[in-house]
């Protein structure tokens, strides 16, 4: 059946619980695979809801505790992408159809930007001027007011979108663990300043009726679909209790809340995901592993059946073994590409190295990030060290030099103890005191030819600012400092700008270990490195 050729009914679903919202959409997929539905269009609202692409982790994206505190349902979405929060001000619309022949050479890209225009042309019947921000966005005047996601069975495909009418910053902040917002380039937007919503642009939020009519006529003229309305509660379909149940399971088929476990972490970034790895390693062969990322990839079973490929293999040679796998079975990922996933991979293999070489215990070893465009490994990054970055947050709250580009080593906090480690092997130290100074510092010590640096930072400081790191172009090793982090307690705003009001605390005994292995300033020299 070509969708194309008939009217695909519209209709609104009204208010529900995030849950019966992904679970119609999910049964709808599958059905319509299978030709037991037709297409259609749905619009909705949720109930507060916490919603995590189909291959993420929800506690590394999740602020679990507070969700359960508040009442918040944690769903997993049928789609891919990042996590977002859901609430009765934002509208959303799922469209189910099949791929026509004109869309059969399309990628994920392709269909998402399609749809992302069709969003656009109805916003702008709304007098909304919003323009497609790749991957999945959409913005007016550099600010989000809504993302798109894309999932897919067979020739099957499922298009959501969600505009925001109003926004509650707050909650989503609270919510989220790496908030779904991301900061300008230089670092000194808050959230709201980054969000734009309907009600913003228009001074009112226009009636529903309207909203939907607009959206609709964009989507048809752009996609070139022809509508009807439906009477949804005549469609013969809801969200049973039964499906409704399930949704709770989906939301933890990638668990990883148990902290006791021997499992070794590895995250790689490209410029537009995040890629997450977690294995039992024993005696040198991979005995676990799940992947996790905030990416699309169609088939979206292929995740599984490379941990399934990778099960058993000796984790020295999963990196090649990922390379084969990709080439063997055809598929489409948005956001990430076939050698990402391999450098994930070769992470995991060289944590699980380091991790013997340096004797560190678990909590250690998936503390540690890498920065590094060159295919070196953490040991070689350590090699040609040759500056060390400290977080401010990490220095007292009663010292007078937190603000600071130095500091005296009086011995009363570790960042002292890590001033005196990198002098013993001749790295200089500094300070970061804001955003704003770690880019500069990074731009200087790229004109000063630093091969690779060491540094502290917090893990969601780091996978939101990663762009940064990346753009200096220089491997670095970073270790995951602990405490009270701005993240954690919502005030990235203020630790951008050298405010945060709070201490977080460096792994003393971990820097100890890897400034062991740091060779002294003379070698480095000698080895043709640049010591500062």
């Amino acid at each position: 059946m070509n969708d194309f050729a008939e009217k695909i009914p519209v209709a609104d679903s009204g208010l529900r619980s995030g849950f019966a919202n992904h679970a119609i959409d999910r049964l709808w997929l599958a059905e319509h695979a299978t030709g037991q539905r037709g297409a259609a269009l749905r619009f909705y609202r949720s109930l507060p809801t916490a919603s995590i692409g189909l291959h993420q982790a929800a506690e590394r994206e999740l602020r679990l505790d507070y969700c359960a505190r508040r009442g918040i349902d944690v769903a997993r979405r049928a789609t891919g992408g990042g996590a977002l929060y859901l609430d009765p001000d934002q509208l959303g619309f799922s469209l189910v159809l099949r791929r026509p022949r004109a869309w059969e050479g399309l990628g994920l890209q392709d269909l998402l930007f399609l749809f992302c225009a069709g969003i656009a042309n109805g916003l702008r019947q709304l007098g909304i001027d919003a323009r497609f921000k790749r991957p999945n966005d959409l913005e007016v005047a550099g600010r989000k007011i809504a993302s798109a996601f894309c999932g897919t069975s067979r020739k099957s495909v499922l298009l959501q979108g969600v505009v925001l009418l109003e926004a509650d910053v707050k909650s989503m902040l609270e919510a989220l663990r790496a908030p779904t917002e991301k900061l300008s380039a230089d670092g000194l937007a808050a959230a709201r300043e980054r969000l734009i919503t309907v009600r913003e642009c228009q001074g009112t939020v226009p009636d529903p009726s309207r909203i939907r009519a607009a959206l609709r006529a964009g989507l048809s003229s752009t996609l070139g679909l022809e509508f009807r309305s439906a009477d949804w509660h005549l469609s013969g379909f809801d969200a049973s209790l039964e499906a409704v149940g399930a949704e709770r399971a989906h939301a933890t088929t990638l668990d990883w809340t148990d902290a006791a476990d021997s499992a070794i972490e590895a995250l790689w970034r490209t410029p537009e995901a995040t890629l997450r790895a977690r294995a039992e390693i024993a005696g040198g062969l991979i005995e676990r592993l799940e992947l996790a990322g905030d990416i699309h990839i169609h088939p979206p079973a292929l995740l599984k059946a490379l941990e399934d490929e990778l099960g058993g293999l000796a984790v020295d040679l999963a990196p090649e073994a990922v390379e084969e796998f990709f080439c063997r079975n055809g598929c489409d990922i948005l956001g990430a590409a076939s050698r990402d996933f391999s450098r994930l991979l070769q992470l995991l293999a060289e944590k699980h190295r380091l991790q013997g070489k340096m004797r560190l215990d678990r909590d250690e070893a998936n503390s540690l990030m890498v920065v590094d465009e060159e295919n070196l490994g953490p040991a070689q990054i350590v090699d040609r060290a040759g500056v060390m970055l400290v977080p401010y947050c990490a220095k007292p709250l009663w010292c007078k030099w937190r603000g600071r580009n130095e500091c005296p080593e009086c011995g009363l906090c570790e960042v002292g103890e890590a001033y005196a480690l990198a002098r013993e092997k001749g790295l200089a130290v500094h300070t970061i005191t804001s955003y704003e100074h770690l880019v500069t510092t990074l731009k200087k010590m790229q004109a000063d030819g630093v091969k690779g640096y060491l540094g502290m930072c917090c893990s969601h400081f780091f996978v939101k600012r990663h762009r940064a790191f990346r753009e200096a172009g220089m491997p670095a090793l970073l270790m995951d400092i602990s405490g009270a982090n701005c993240y954690e307690l919502k005030q990235e705003e203020a630790a951008y700008a050298g405010k945060f009001q709070a201490q977080a605390e460096i792994n003393l005994n971990l820097l100890q270990k890897v400034m062991h292995f740091v060779p002294p300033a003379a070698a480095r020299q000698s080895a043709g490195g640049i010591a500062p």
